[in-house]
């Protein structure tokens, strides 16, 4: 797509795919260490936060 630069796709593909193990994700995405990914490249969206509270409130109900 233009005007999108390498790591806007990486950082894509690393928050699409956050819900697979880190192990595996790194993996795929070609990263080395972990940390890369969890610094740089993960960003929880609206949705990803939504899910994760109402995942909670059902726990705890």
């Amino acid at each position: 797509m233009p005007g999108r630069g390498w790591h806007s796709l990486r950082r894509k593909f690393a928050s699409d795919l956050m819900d697979q193990p880190l192990k595996v994700l790194c993996a795929l995405g070609g990263w080395k260490t972990a940390k890369t990914v969890l610094e740089c490249y993960q960003r929880p969206d609206e949705g990803q936060l939504r899910k994760a509270l109402e995942a909670r409130r059902r726990s705890h109900a």
